[in-house]
């Protein structure tokens, strides 16, 4: 049976990377290690953070002397040419009427991720994407803020009486540094279905203020009957 090329490459590239955290295991104390970086090897192979939020956890390991490192390892990211004003930022989400009684947009999320039911799950690497012809999902996650009040007002509408409202549509615009309209994910008959607020206090843990202290997020997730990616 023959592999596909794609796959061989991944694998070409995972398994390093997991013999590498392997062997840092080993070498540590089990007991010595805090619940947090445990709690971020679980949400890593649940695909619930990324492989650099894990690398990160690993530094602090290895940086309080947790774990001893008997050969000098360097972790660097891929580069890239792009500069900032080239590549993606930030996000514009605009929602249509039906969430509330008129169109609002919000500039200040900090998360989108487009899924299906086909990309949730437990498996290792089961990174979050919409599959082709399966049921529309998405994410909205950032910091509860005074400009999502028109947000919030239209999750508590259909958190009371969701099923005398209609569906609306959702168009989130992927944004590089210029202002640049990179791509915009286009959602139709969509209705929210989780919401919930909640403090992130793992210090040693990517932080939407760029503080370095615990902070409260909020996310927010939707259900449409379609979706289309259009590029301006």
């Amino acid at each position: 049976m023959k592999i596909p090329i794609s796959k061989v490459v991944l694998l070409m590239t995972i398994i390093p990377l997991l013999v590498t955290v392997f062997s840092l295991s080993v070498l540590a104390d089990s007991s010595s290690i805090p619940v947090w970086v445990k709690n971020n090897a679980k949400w890593w192979s649940e695909g619930s953070i990324s492989e650099v939020e894990y690398l990160k956890s690993l530094e602090y390991l290895i940086t309080k002397g947790i774990i001893n490192i008997p050969q000098k390892i360097e972790v660097t990211a891929a580069q890239t040419p792009l500069t900032d004003d080239e590549r993606a930022q930030f996000f514009v989400v605009h929602f249509s009427d039906g969430l509330i009684e008129k169109p609002f947009t919000v500039y200040t999320f900090s998360k989108f991720e487009s899924t299906s039911s086909q990309s949730k799950g437990t498996e290792l690497f089961k990174f979050p994407m919409y599959y082709f012809k399966d049921k529309a999902e998405f994410l909205l996650e950032g910091l509860p803020s005074v400009d999502k009040k028109d947000l919030y007002r239209g999750i508590d509408r259909w958190m009371t009486r969701g099923t005398t409202l209609s569906p609306f549509a959702v168009d989130i615009d992927v944004v590089a540094g210029d202002g640049t309209v990179i791509q915009t994910w286009t959602y139709t008959n969509c209705q929210p279905t989780a919401y919930g607020t909640y403090l992130q206090d793992v210090i040693n843990f990517y932080q939407y203020s760029g503080q370095n202290k615990s902070e409260i997020r909020d996310r927010v997730a939707f259900s449409c009957t379609s979706v289309l990616l259009e590029v301006p």
